[in-house]
């Protein structure tokens, strides 16, 4: 009967090997545990097989008892890691509540109108000697343009809602932009910071998501967090 090699089954051993590293749990040591008795099977008849006068190099399938413990290392260090993981994600569940509520600011040009108000300030880095506003609609399309102002400086903004025609327009949410150039005639772009109240938030693959109206932000975007005045 023909004995694969000890090679041959490193060889072959070696991907199945690698998924059960990269996975959890009890499928990943049963499959590893399978796939060891099955070398074991393999080592002892060819141990019994081999020729007295020429043995067998204990090295190759010494490698293979290595490879074999490295795995199950990896797996259980895997498994360590899923628990701190699942744990990361029930803090930053209970820490979303917190937020709720709060006023934020946001590294974000999505603004929310709400009750005729929005707010949100832009960033000149550079005089300016035109700036531009425009506030855009769900759909992209131009509400409202107005000239801005293009000194240095960050400048608090409000936006009552109603468009180039005066027309008051329904709350939701906008998108602000400012441009500007310069004396060369180089254009920039201002960057903008809106603010909102989080009414919900979201725990999406263990990450904090705050939601400010239909604004998803991501907790890194958050820039200053003011919980709300309580009355006297």
């Amino acid at each position: 009967m023909d004995i694969p090699s000890i090679s041959q089954t490193l060889a072959e051993n070696t991907a199945a090997n690698a998924a059960n590293a990269n996975s959890t749990g009890n499928d990943a040591l049963g499959n590893l545990s399978d796939t060891y008795d099955n070398f074991l099977t393999l080592l002892t008849k060819q141990l019994q097989n081999q020729d007295p006068l020429s043995p067998m190099d204990t090295s190759e399938f010494t490698q293979q008892l290595v490879a074999f413990s490295n795995v199950e290392q990896q797996i259980q260090s895997n498994k360590n890691l899923e628990k701190l993981i699942n744990l990361q994600s029930a803090t930053n569940a209970y820490s979303a509540v917190s937020f709720i509520g709060t006023s934020v600011a946001i590294d974000s040009d999505k603004v929310m109108l709400q009750d005729k108000n929005a707010r949100f300030d832009y960033t000149i880095d550079k005089a300016a000697t035109k700036a531009t506003l425009t506030i855009r609609d769900k759909n992209n399309q131009v509400v409202m343009i107005t000239d801005a102002d293009g000194s240095v400086g960050t400048h608090p903004a409000k936006w009552d809602g109603t468009d180039v025609f005066g027309n008051q327009l329904p709350n939701g949410q906008y998108s602000v932009s400012v441009s500007y150039e310069d004396i060369a005639g180089k254009q920039y772009t201002a960057d903008i910071t809106s603010y909102g109240v989080v009414d919900s938030a979201d725990i999406e693959d263990g990450a904090v998501y705050l939601n400010v109206g239909t604004i998803r932000v991501p907790l890194d975007k958050v820039q200053h967090i003011t919980k709300p005045v309580k009355a006297a």
